[in-house]
Parts: C-alpha cells; sequence; structure tokens
C-alpha cells in the first residue's frame, strides 16, 4: 500500500466520486486494470482461434484444388498442361501454406503411383519451383522444417549440391541427421554411403535401422563394401558397418575384422565377435581362447556365446580355469555350456556345480 501511495495516481483519482477512501478508489482501480488485461486476453485467444480456423479452411480448399488438378494433370488426355498449370501457380501458389499444401499433396500422390506418373510429379514438383522453395528452407527456419524439406527432396529425387545437405549431417536433432542421410542414399546410384566419411556424431540405433532399410528398399545399386568404414574414428560407425558385414554375408571382409578383436573400444570387440560367429568362421575360436583370460566381463560373456555357436567341448574346457572365482556370471554360463555339449551327463555337471558353489561361498 505504501508503494501505491507513493505513486501520483492524483490525475487518475480526479474522475472517481468525492468522500471514497483511498483503499476503495485503489481497488476499483486494480479491478478495472484486471478486467482491461481479460479483455485482451480473450481477445486475443479469439483471434489466434480465428486466424487457426482461417488456415485449416484455407488448406482445405488448395488441397481439393491440388486434387483436382492433379488428377487432370496425370488422368486427363485432354488438359491443357501449359495454360492450367501456369494459371494455378500464378493464382494459388503465392503465399507460404498454399505452396506447403502443394508438396504435401504431390507427395500424397506421390507415394501411391510408379513409373510414368511418378515421373509426371517430379516433373511438375520442379515447374512450379517447389524444389527451389525446400532448398531455401533447407538454411532457415526450425529443425522440423529442415526435416521436412530434405525428405520432400529425397522422395522427388531432387539433386542438390553437396555443400548445402552436407552440414545436416551433423545437425543436433536427430530428425534432421536422419533424412539428410537418406537423401544421400536415395539418389545414390553407387557408393550410398559415402554420407558416412563425414559423420561426426554417433550413429544411433534408429538411424541404423533406417539406413539399412533403405539400402534394401531404396537403393538400387550394387552393395557397397562395408570394411571401408572398419577404420573410422567414430566406434558407432564401425559397429554398423561390422553388422553390416554380417548381414550381407561379406565373407571377403573376414581378415579385415581380425584386427578389431583387439580395438580400444569394449563394444566394437562385441560386434566383431558377434559378426565371425554369424558368419560362422571357425577359425577364431582359437584367437578367442587365447584372449577370453584377459578380455573384460563383457567381451568373455560374448567369447562363451562364440564357443556355443562354433567351439566345442575340448573348447569350453580351456577356458575353465580363466574364469576366476568372483565371476558368478560366468561360471553359470560355463556350466550351462557343459549341459549343452554333454546333455547326457546333466547330473554330474550339476553336482560340480554344487560342489565348486559350496567351496567357494
Amino acid at each position: 500500500m505504501a508503494v501505491i501511495q507513493f505513486i501520483d495516481l492524483q490525475w487518475i483519482f480526479r474522475y472517481f466520486p468525492d468522500g471514497l477512501p483511498f483503499v476503495i478508489k485503489v481497488n476499483i482501480l486494480m479491478t478495472f486494470i484486471f478486467l482491461i488485461f481479460t479483455i485482451i486476453f480473450v481477445g486475443f485467444i479469439l483471434l489466434l482461434r480465428l486466424y487457426k480456423n482461417f488456415r485449416v479452411s484455407k488448406k482445405k480448399a488448395q488441397q481439393l484444388l491440388l486434387q483436382d488438378i492433379l488428377n487432370s494433370y496425370l488422368f486427363d488426355e485432354e488438359f491443357n498442361h501449359r495454360i492450367e498449370l501456369d494459371h494455378f501457380e500464378q493464382k494459388y501458389l503465392s503465399s507460404s501454406l498454399e505452396i506447403k499444401v502443394a508438396i504435401k499433396e504431390i507427395l500424397l500422390f506421390h507415394s501411391n503411383i510408379k513409373g510414368e506418373s511418378a515421373e509426371q510429379l517430379r516433373e511438375l514438383f520442379i515447374k512450379w519451383k517447389l524444389d527451389k522453395f525446400c532448398i531455401k528452407q533447407l538454411s532457415r527456419g526450425a529443425w522440423y522444417t529442415k526435416s521436412r524439406a530434405i525428405y520432400s527432396l529425397s522422395e522427388m529425387l531432387i539433386d542438390i549440391e553437396l555443400q548445402t545437405i552436407k552440414p545436416l549431417l551433423n545437425h543436433k536433432k536427430d530428425e534432421v541427421r536422419q533424412q539428410a542421410q537418406l537423401y544421400f542414399i536415395k539418389l545414390a546410384e553407387k557408393e550410398p554411403l559415402l554420407f558416412m566419411d563425414h559423420l561426426k556424431k554417433p550413429l544411433t540405433i534408429w538411424e541404423e535401422i533406417y539406413i539399412e532399410d533403405a539400402l534394401r528398399n531404396e537403393y538400387h545399386g550394387e552393395i557397397p563394401d562395408f570394411s571401408k568404414w572398419l577404420n573410422s574414428g567414430l566406434d558407432s560407425v564401425v559397429e554398423f558397418a561390422i553388422r553390416m558385414i554380417a548381414k550381407f554375408n561379406q565373407f571377403e571382409n573376414i581378415p579385415a575384422l581380425l584386427p578389431l578383436l583387439d580395438h580400444d573400444a569394449e563394444s566394437v570387440r562385441k560386434e566383431a565377435i558377434r559378426c565371425f560367429y554369424t558368419l560362422e568362421y571357425i577359425e577364431v575360436v582359437d584367437l578367442l581362447l587365447e584372449k577370453f583370460k584377459d578380455e573384460s566381463h563383457s567381451v568373455k560373456k560374448t567369447i562363451l556365446e562364440a564357443i556355443k555357436r562354433l567351439g566345442n567341448y575340448d573348447n569350453l574346457l580351456q577356458v575353465a580355469d580363466k574364469i576366476g572365482d568372483s565371476e558368478w556370471e560366468l561360471k553359470i554360463i560355463y556350466y550351462n555350456l557343459l549341459e549343452y555339449f554333454k546333455p547326457e551327463e546333466k547330473k554330474n555337471i550339476y553336482n560340480l556345480y554344487e560342489e565348486e558353489k559350496a567351496r567357494l561361498l
């Protein structure tokens, strides 16, 4: 109240009836101010609602116009391409909203047709300069705007300069990086994974899944030699290359995989071992037995799995004295593998396990 008294409010209070106490005058003033702010706030909400409804109705109208002209463009033999398309561009593709709706509708049509009609849509995409609009979006706007722009360009197979798309391979948002990676794969005639040479951020699991899917379904050239990336500075790229070697059965790359058993990253060593037993490279077992004692707990588990898949009972016995007394998880795996190789001696193996358990505990 002292603060309010300090402010000179006489110029306002002279409009109030004489004789009203100061406190009542202040309460009336605060109520009036609050009412004004409420009206402004409600008015702002209503304006936003009206604006949203206007955009929605305009989008629906634009979609109907586009559906009509696209159907005529693709399937009406009497359709005058030059006149009708130029007229539509001048009248209905002047605002950013109209252009975005046009891109969305063309992509929707494109996803449902193939062959000559798909190529016609690509030509229309370029004629209406929608490709130039998308390229501009790559250098400005929010991350989701960039992501949609890259997706649109890749779907319509629009070739752009490497320097334009390259920085987006290391964008802070996963979604943008993912779309940039898929762009390179979809447009590649050969060497679809050259973009991995420019990566500075680790590959995410989802990026790896989408890259593999694109290689199988979007890329139509020769599958690349994944050993090119076994020396990458990013462990995630090395692991991805190893997995692809296994999935695409690139047996010729087994010699290039052997040095990775000494890689600094535990995850890389484990992935290399998995690749060996997926490719059924039996010769690696002896090398794994030599390395078992000095390996980490997690890698030892992977080696035991490799022995199960590639080795035999005698191989398993060679690691028995290399499992420490405190490594109980490994001991349990070891005894389970004994039963796997010698199911007829299950009872004796169980007794051995119980004896060792009693001795150590």
